[in-house]
């Protein structure tokens, strides 16, 4: 029987609110067998994908100018935790301080530059292995052997070099660019902040990481999570077993989104009472601007997880790295498995590496050599993939 949705836990009541009506309009367009679409087609220069230029004005207007999440808060739960982050090229290295808050800096000793954390095991302050200049978690330089080496310099700006961080809703910000404001997480997510505060994603537990290499375009990998209309042709024997083809419910939030694909088991009890529905773990696709994914969805027979995929670029515009984790929800409880949630993971692992990103090969070969006025075209049921789009045109176009 389907539970109540009012369970007395406010955050809970949330979820489950949220949940159960995207399921509802799931099923809508199951039984219709429609889709959410856009307003028309839309073409695409090939150009965003594998021009060198256009690459490197991408990676400094987003990925160094806008907050990129870096992390969640259990990947560093404890004071002097510590991990490092250095897919976008400089590394940065972010800790849990003693006040609890989350401090990033440039993994670069002020001294002569070498790397100061290498090795990310708990500790209270952090030794360059070159010559043991020491810092504490606030990145103040405690130690420094020769020190009457560098009188006149004033020990206050020999610390380690900050970089713009925020911890909210679970989720950890950096910006590599340190000019300007602080980081206002409250603006950067606008009404979508109201979604993923119910996932609890700061007491999400996680599981098991991989890094998933792709000789694509950063973007040409992302573009495969926002849509469906690929499951039965590309997925028949993994997710097209799971979930329907070209059926898709899409919500906006800006420059973020939330997407639902029908789960095949919902087909089951199309008919029945909503009062008689079983309950469901499955709460779509979060997508976070610019490169994240969220997927919470669930294990048959176990419960709650929540995949989260992080598409970077690589030093070539034909290039990019994916970050890919998976996380066990606190309100999944403490009496399962957890090796359920790491099979998941390998599962996800392979359907992305063998199925989507070999798509993603082979179409970046195909657009490098493509003639002159060709474009790729998004269709009206590739909404979620349109609204992308637009948003990354806008602020490459100075408009956002």
């Amino acid at each position: 029987m389907c539970e109540a949705i009012n369970t007395g836990d406010p955050v809970e009541t949330a979820r489950r609110a949220s949940h159960y009506a995207l399921r509802r309009r799931t099923l809508d367009r199951m039984r219709s067998k429609t889709t959410d679409l856009d307003a028309e087609p839309m073409r695409i220069d090939p150009v965003i994908y594998t021009s060198a230029d256009f690459a490197e004005r991408e990676r400094r207007a987003i990925f160094h100018g806008m907050p990129v999440v870096a992390g969640l808060t259990r990947d560093i739960p404890e004071v002097g935790d510590m991990m490092t982050f250095d897919v976008l090229g400089p590394s940065i290295v972010l800790v849990r301080s003693k006040s609890g808050a989350v401090n990033a800096f440039r993994n670069m000793c002020p001294h002569r530059g070498a790397k100061v954390v290498t090795d990310c095991t708990r500790r209270t302050r952090l030794t360059c292995r070159f010559h043991a200049w020491t810092f504490d978690l606030e990145g103040k330089l405690i130690g420094q052997p020769g020190k009457e080496g560098f009188d006149g310099i004033d020990k206050a700006e020999l610390g380690l070099l900050p970089v713009p961080v925020a911890e909210e809703h679970g989720l950890i910000f950096v910006r590599l660019d340190p000019a300007g404001e602080p980081i206002d997480v409250a603006k950067h997510l606008g009404d979508f902040a109201s979604e993923l505060a119910h996932l609890e994603l700061g007491r999400a537990e996680p599981i098991r990481r991989s890094e998933i290499p792709c000789e694509a375009n950063w973007k040409y990998a992302l573009d495969t999570y926002g849509e469906s209309y690929h499951f039965a042709s590309l997925h028949p024997t993994t997710i097209g077993q799971l979930a329907y083809s070209n059926i898709m419910i899409y919500d906006s939030y800006g420059l973020h989104a939330r997407l639902a694909f029908p789960r095949a088991e919902f087909m089951a009890y199309q008919d029945q009472p909503e009062a008689d529905w079983p309950h469901t773990d499955y709460g779509g696709l979060y997508l976070l601007f610019p490169n994240m994914v969220i997927n919470v969805n669930a294990i048959p027979g176990v419960g709650q997880f929540y995949g989260i995929s992080r598409v970077f670029p690589g030093e070539t515009p034909d290039r990019s790295l994916t970050l890919l984790s998976t996380y066990q929800p606190a309100h999944a409880g403490g009496e399962v498995n957890v090796a359920k949630w790491a099979e998941m993971h390998d599962f996800i692992q392979t359907v992305v590496t063998e199925e989507d990103y070999s798509v993603s090969r082979d179409g970046q070969q195909n657009l490098r050599w493509a003639p002159e006025g060709f474009t790729t075209v998004l269709g009206r049921n590739e909404i979620a993939l349109q609204h992308w789009h637009r948003n990354l045109n806008a602020i490459m176009a100075g408009r956002n």
